[in-house]
Formats: C-alpha cells, structure tokens, sequence
C-alpha cells in the first residue's frame, strides 16, 4: 500500500529542493523577473489613434488658416477645394484604411511565416512585433504631419523657434567663453 501510495501521490521535489537549500533560490528569481518583454500593439495603436485625430485637427485648423487667408472664391469653408473638401476627408479614409490594414496583415504574415519578433538593443530591450514597428512608423508619419505640415500654416512652427532657441544659446555660449 505505501508503494502505491508514493507512486501515485506527486513528490514536488522542487519545492522540497529550494526549501532545503534555499541558496539555488537566489539564482532562480532573476530568471523568473526577466520575463520576455513584447512591446504593447494596443497601446502603440491607440497612440496612433490620438496622433491621428490631433493631425485631423490641425490638418482643418491650417486649411482654414490659409483658406481665411485666400481671397474666397469658394464662399464657404466647406467648399470644392479650397478650405475643407470632400477629396481632403476623402485622403483621410484612405490613410485611416491603410493604418488599420497594415498592421493586421503584417500579424498574419507574421503568424503565417513564423517570423520572431524584432530586438533592438540600442533602442529597448523589448521585443516589437511587426505590426507594431508598422504602427511606430506610422506614428513617426503622424508627428511629422502635425508639427512640419500643420501647425506652421496655424502660425506655430516648432523647428524655426527651435533653430532660434538654439542660436542664441550658441550665441551666449560663445558669449560667455570670450
């Protein structure tokens, strides 16, 4: 009976190891801590979707800047070109249509092709998906669009007051070293 006994019941003799010589414990917490780090695809495409709807915004801001700045031949803002048209809210379809099916066809092609997740150890020591390193693209498309197209033509151009902030900060730098 004993001999039943002990080959049907589990031994843990694991948990009775690391409870015995708890020193191997020591060398197992850090492997159990470093878990594979996979960088979020929901997170990353909600901050797209944020970057996407700021560029919307600022993309009608600066055509209502230059339209307000036109000589009005269209009447209306909402008109057939020169403020808001329907070929502009047309583009936007489109890019919102690639930026949602790119990144679920590169997970399928990933999942397909059985292709590893990407690591850059210089950048993060995360794992990106290819989908995700789609999104970050993207995002990258989005910031431009915004702070190089949008916002100069709303009157706030980020790159000329930053090449200004740097002039005079070298101007004060050589200032000071005379």
């Amino acid at each position: 009976m004993k001999q039943m006994l002990a080959f049907a019941l589990p031994k843990f003799s694991l948990i009775a190891f690391i409870i015995k010589k708890p020193v191997f414990l020591v060398g197992t917490v850090p492997v159990i801590l470093v878990a594979k780090l996979v960088v979020d695809f929901e997170s990353v495409a909600w901050i797209l979707f944020g970057l996407f709807l700021t560029d919307f915004i600022t993309g009608i801001l600066a055509s209502w800047m230059v339209w307000r700045k036109s000589d009005h031949v269209d009447k209306w803002f909402f008109g057939k070109g020169e403020g808001f048209s329907s070929d502009k809210a047309k583009k936007m379809g489109v890019k919102a249509l690639v930026y949602l099916g790119v990144p679920f066809l590169s997970i399928r092609l990933q999942q397909v092709l059985f292709l590893k997740n990407f690591k850059y150890a210089r950048v993060s020591d995360a794992e990106f998906e290819l989908a995700t390193i789609a999104l970050i693209l993207f995002c990258l498309i989005e910031l431009f669009s915004i702070f190089n197209e949008n916002l100069p033509k709303c009157g706030f151009d980020i790159w000329q007051r930053t090449k200004k902030i740097i002039r005079v900060y070298k101007k004060v730098k050589n200032e000071i070293a005379e």
